[in-house]
């Protein structure tokens, strides 16, 4: 069977990954090996042994140009010291190394809490995962310690434990790249680490990620940006997830989680810590702008980094009580012969894939010149009023978007907090603009504009 399922294989990557699967399952029958066809390579694996049939994934990194915090090896540590200690997760059955990629087992059940079949089963399942959740709060530290996870101590490192490392990655990408949001963002949040916060526990992060059966709850999912932080910040990442995959009220599971941790949540934390967690996407995918790989799904990234990259400043607004208003909707303005941009979305359009991961590949590329279109469409408004909004901010006027980014760098570093409001007006505004230019880009192009939950004052 393993021979005609790698003379089904075309493409090489897959080749490279059927050849290990066959090395580390070499005493069971490879029964069906399949890509994902999604931004991250992954598989879909059934394979028999003496225990019977099990039904596997296998996941690699996101790509050569992606730095992740958390190492694949790490990831696979917590799932070990997760299922010790009886929190639901997939048993992990080893790694492979080249490419490096860890083999799982599939948990039975459905993602996307819309898709139960009432509310009560909705209500059940997210009482379960809030209990599988503070089971994991839990957790001895000392077992994240032996897994070479930093441990911090003070409300400041608690609450930077992830978004430290991953602005050093950051820059390390960019390579001295100018780039004020990011700037902004890290200096906002920096400056604003909650003092009154002093738990620490192991936290998903990105958090919201289970599978559920009917009405039960199957297992948590997705660690791959877990850390050593304030059990909180779970609900800023529950906002994220929420946008696309509804949890319903979270304020409610707040409240829930409170009863259980007997943990008080407030209302500036949780903004917080939505700036912090939606900073670190940008801060590992705005990178890929500059310099992606030919393999990304270069629009994906982009609607993430501009999505999470506005919530970022949504929150820090909300955290200091500013309201933000939309800029008007660019003008056409075409930077150069709008026909040509036209003409590359008709000629990729036209083109067809041979099979999923190739008809992928086309609709990538699809997304892509649908973005250039529309870039060069309204690139002289938005350039236009880009430049108008940066010299009102900087009181000097700026001609070039060099001359505004290099200005508004110097501007943000020695600006104090009475500078905030006015900077996230401004970075607001930008990035709607930003959000504007990938309407209409295809599947790729998901989070357009998507508002993250509300959260509700909080009683003290």
């Amino acid at each position: 069977m393993s021979a005609e399922i790698m003379a089904g294989l075309s493409d090489a990557l897959d080749k490279q990954m059927f050849a290990q699967v066959c090395r580390h399952f070499s005493s069971a029958e490879i029964i069906s090996f399949s890509r994902h066809v999604r931004w991250r390579p992954s598989w879909d694996l059934k394979i028999r042994d003496d225990d019977g049939d099990k039904h596997l994934i296998v996941r690699a990194e996101k790509g050569k140009n992606y730095v992740s915090p958390v190492s694949l090896l790490q990831e696979a540590e917590i799932h070990h010291i997760l299922e010790r200690h009886g929190v639901p997760v997939p048993h992990v059955h080893g790694m492979l190394d080249d490419p490096l990629a860890i083999i799982m087992d599939v948990i039975p059940g459905q993602i996307n809490l819309t898709t139960a079949s009432d509310e009560r089963a909705r209500e059940k399942i997210r009482g379960e995962y809030i209990a599988a959740m503070a089971r994991m709060h839990a957790i001895p530290l000392q077992e994240f310690a032996d897994a070479e996870f930093v441990i911090p101590t003070t409300p400041k490192e608690i609450a930077l434990n992830l978004y430290a490392p991953c602005e050093q990655i950051y820059r390390k990408r960019m390579a001295g790249r100018p780039f004020a949001l990011m700037d902004f963002i890290w200096r906002w949040v920096l400056r604003n680490a909650p003092s009154h916060r002093q738990r620490a526990a192991f936290i998903s992060a990105d958090s919201g990620q289970f599978l559920f059966e009917g009405d039960r709850l199957t297992g948590l999912i997705d660690f791959e940006v877990g850390y050593i932080g304030d059990p909180l910040a779970e609900f800023a990442g529950m906002r994220l997830r929420d946008s696309t995959e509804p949890l319903g009220d979270i304020g409610a599971l707040m409240d829930a989680y409170e009863k259980l941790a007997g943990d008080k949540l407030d209302k500036y934390s949780v903004e917080y810590h939505t700036a912090g967690f939606c900073g670190i996407n940008g801060f590992l995918l705005w990178p890929l702008a500059f310099d992606p790989d030919v393999n990304d799904d270069y629009v994906a990234y982009l609607s993430f980094s501009v999505g999470t990259s506005r919530w970022a400043i949504s929150a820090i607004a909300e955290a200091l009580g500013v309201t933000l208003e939309n800029p008007a909707p660019p003008t056409v303005a075409p930077l150069s012969f709008s026909a040509g941009s036209k003409h590359l979305v008709g000629a990729v359009g036209a083109l067809k894939g041979e099979g999923p991961l190739a008809q992928y590949s086309v609709d990538k590329a699809l997304s892509l010149a649908r973005y250039q279109e529309r870039s060069n469409l309204y690139g002289r408004s938005v350039l236009e009023d880009n430049l108008k909004d940066a010299s009102q901010l900087l009181g000097n006027i700026v001609k070039t978007p060099e001359q505004a980014e290099l200005a508004l760098i110097e501007f943000i570093a020695q600006a104090g907090p009475e500078h905030d409001a006015a900077l996230v007006r401004y970075f607001h505004r930008w990035l709607r603009r930003q959000d504007f230019m990938l309407n209409d880009c295809g599947s790729s192009s998901f989070l357009i504009g998507l508002d993250l939950q509300k959260i509700k004052p909080r009683a003290g």
